[in-house]
């Protein structure tokens, strides 16, 4: 019987065949049976890896020098790189997402450093902030809308019954003309009066000390009869008002200013039963 040998390239080929096959186990590998490489350019170790099964270049990358730029006259100071955070820990589900590399259970690969491992599909669009080392974005503030201010409402005139009420800067001098202001406030006696017709008015007539003391007293007078005759034309019945004049015997106010003589330029109305 003679015995067979096997020729010594077919032993050498199936060893190294084995080693070979025992090598790519020590790596992760890509649906395409690519080695899966870090930003460093080393391969990422699986479980399976030992120090026998270990591919030198796949340790020992051979990295190329950039080329020197040759930097322009103005060159401008260079923006400082963003400061990279500690790598999170735990696992990262990457299941719904393509930037990244991830294992058979659905989980992102992380290379020697805690960083995940990218794939060709990687953008800064796709990019996950904690793969990265990037600080998460922060919510966008939303301003408040200003607050609403109401305007504060009109002052109501209150019809005092135990204090007679003033009009003063409501005439021009020597006019006897009721401004608009003073017929709004009019109104409101005269409301007064329709609900309450028990109540009468007594509306007093005062001017500044300009003119003459006969002409004054004449002017006070048809100041207040101007009153009279406006609460009358509102539905008041004339018996109930009655209407003096003072002249300028009762100033309230300097008639050296002008400020003063307009406070003296007034119409009171007195409530009376």
């Amino acid at each position: 019987m003679k015995t067979r040998y096997l020729p010594l390239v077919a032993i050498i080929s199936a060893v190294a065949s084995s080693s070979a096959f025992a090598a790519s186990q020590a790596y992760v590998t890509d649906s395409n049976g690519n080695m899966v490489t870090d930003s460093y350019g080393s391969c990422v170790r699986s479980i399976d890896w030992t120090a026998e099964t270990a591919i030198a270049s796949c340790e020992n990358p051979v990295k190329k020098a950039p080329a020197a730029k040759v930097a322009p006259k103005t060159a401008k100071a260079s923006t400082p790189a963003p400061t990279l955070l500690a790598p999170v820990s735990g696992p990262i589900d990457g299941s719904s997402q393509s930037a990244y590399v991830i294992d058979s259970e659905g989980r992102i690969v992380r290379d020697g450093y805690g960083y995940c491992v990218r794939t060709i599909d990687w953008t800064k669009d796709t990019a996950i902030a904690k793969c990265e080392g990037w600080e998460e974005p922060k919510p966008a503030v939303v301003a408040k809308p200003a607050p609403v201010v109401k305007p504060a409402p009109a002052p109501v005139m209150v019809v005092k019954e135990d204090a007679p009420a003033a009009f003063r800067g409501f005439f021009d001098t020597d006019m006897s003309d009721l401004k608009t202001d003073a017929m709004n406030k009019l109104n409101v006696y005269s409301d007064y009066m329709k609900r309450n017709e028990n109540k009468n008015v007594k509306v007093i007539g005062h001017t500044d000390a300009t003119g003459s003391e006969a002409y004054n007293q004449a002017l006070s007078e048809r100041r207040a009869n101007a009153v009279k005759t406006y609460l009358e034309a509102s539905g008041i019945d004339a018996q109930r008002i009655e209407a003096i004049g003072m002249g300028e015997t009762q100033p309230v106010a300097t008639n050296k200013t002008k400020a003063g003589r307009a406070e003296n330029r007034r119409v009171e109305i007195e409530v009376v039963k």
